[in-house]
């Protein structure tokens, strides 16, 4: 453990949080210390000052995606939806795919402390492979193995899950998958689990909150974090033949992990990053996919100002490219520059952020108080240079579960509704009809995509779970 002076010299401007130094126990100052040892705080006042600066477009040099690199998956023949399909289950089966979940979020919003990958929904003990979002997409993993393997005979190959987690989820999230992983046909051998960085909180003048007497405040470094935390298993996912890595966060329900037909457009296009898009409604606050100087970027909706409300003249927004956090990057892609230092710029957050006062008083604010430091993964995309965008339609692979009930929106409810909806597609495309069940779902396990539903077909059941 380092001295107090020691402590202030490696704090400098800072060393009010040493303020309480006095009132701690032994165990108290040794883990503060180690904590300050862990921070450098000139790299936190640099990437503080520097996120004043963070570039904003210049509309005058924006562009939507142009055409030839926008995909919209509807659209494309039903013979080269399967061949792109099936581009991408070759290589699966070759074992060439990471999934990569960002997984770093607590459930606090719907009243958890516990990871929100892990909190149960409740939508039937019956499904075996379990309801909490982790197991749900293990159950769609070891299914697309198997779809892999049925399609290319003679193969095994197995698709690595990579889990970042936050300093906060990353005992539960554990646990968790240890469960769940086996019991959906998976190896936890094949599970890679690695946390991403945090960085302090700021007030608004740059200086850190202490969230304890004995503890500076820090939040995780935003899903950008990904790439330095992600560069010291790249040796190992290289090793076991990864090619290409999707990640994708946790809380969509409907999300299409590891996609085959998008792996496949990455492939035929040679593309090294591609990002899935939903077409943005006007008025929806998701960040569009643009294009600055012949670059692709994203941009908030606040930062395109009126821009956002043009339409084209087929009614559709011009800037209709809606980003879902769901990309696809091949592996050298990343090695051309994802090392332990490999820094994104910072943006800013304003947050409500409890903290310890001058007088040693917990103060829990009403009003957003200081500002947490984010990165943010799409900020590579720059860096392509064969970036596409594969859109897909919303209620088939969009609904995340952001809120809690009260909301009414983006809540388990409305998550389950979603998933309900889109098995009852899949289930009358096979022939099915059904009771006065509201809601029905097909388990991950069973199916994919809505394939291997034929033995439903021209029955009229009752039952809620069909797998």
């Amino acid at each position: 453990m380092l001295t107090r002076a020691e402590l202030e010299q490696r704090v400098g401007e800072q060393v009010h949080v040493l303020r309480f130094w006095d009132e701690l126990s032994e165990e108290e100052r040794s883990s503060l210390s180690q904590q300050i040892e862990g921070i450098n705080v000139n790299d936190c006042r640099s990437a503080f000052n520097d996120s004043v600066n963070v570039h904003l477009p210049q509309l005058d040099n924006i562009t939507p995606i142009p055409d030839e690199r926008y995909i919209v998956s509807s659209e494309l023949s039903s013979n080269e939806r399967s061949r792109l399909f099936n581009l991408g289950l070759e290589s699966i089966s070759r074992g060439e795919l990471c999934v990569l979940v960002l997984a770093g979020g607590q459930a606090s919003r719907l009243g958890s402390s516990m990871p929100k990958g892990t909190i149960p929904l409740g939508f039937n003990s019956e499904i075996v492979e379990g309801d909490s979002l982790l197991s749900i997409q293990a159950a769609k993993i070891h299914r697309l193995e198997e779809l892999s393997q049925k399609a290319f005979p003679g193969t095994t190959g197995k698709i690595h899950w990579a889990v970042m987690t936050s300093s906060g989820t990353t005992k539960d999230t554990l646990a968790h998958l240890e469960e769940i992983v086996p019991l959906n046909g998976l190896s936890i051998d094949n599970v890679t689990i690695f946390s991403q960085a945090n960085i302090p909180a700021f007030d608004q003048s740059g200086n850190f909150w202490l969230s304890k007497k004995g503890e500076i405040c820090t939040a995780p470094n935003g899903n950008g974090g990904i790439f330095s935390a992600l560069s010291p298993h790249l040796p190992m996912l290289r090793e076991k033949g990864v090619k290409y890595i999707q990640t994708y966060c946790v809380d969509n329900i409907l999300c299409r992990v590891g996609d085959p037909a998008m792996l496949g457009m990455v492939i035929a296009k040679g593309s090294d990053c591609a990002a899935k898009t939903i077409e943005k409604v006007s008025g929806e606050l998701v960040g569009s996919i643009i294009f600055e100087d012949g670059k692709p970027r994203v941009a908030e909706y606040s930062e395109l100002g009126g821009l956002e409300a043009l339409a084209r003249n087929d009614g559709k927004l011009l800037y209709r490219a809606g980003s879902i956090a769901i990309h696809y990057f091949t592996m050298d892609f990343l090695e051309s520059f994802c090392t332990s230092t490999f820094h994104l710029p910072y943006h800013r957050a304003s947050k409500k952020i409890p903290y310890i006062d001058a007088s040693g008083q917990l103060i829990q604010p009403t009003e957003p108080n200081g500002i947490k430091l984010e990165q943010f993964i799409f900020d590579v995309f720059p860096l392509s240079k064969n970036f596409f965008a594969w859109e897909v339609e919303r209620e088939d692979e969009f609904s995340p579960l952001k809120n809690a009930e009260t909301a009414g929106v983006n809540c388990i409810s409305t998550c389950l509704r979603d998933l309900s909806l889109q098995s009852k597609k899949w289930l009358q495309a096979a022939g099915a009809n059904f009771g006065d069940e509201k809601l029905v779902f097909v388990a991950a396990s069973q199916s994919y995509a809505g394939e291997g539903l034929e033995s439903w077909g021209k029955k009229r059941t009752g039952r809620s779970i069909y797998g």
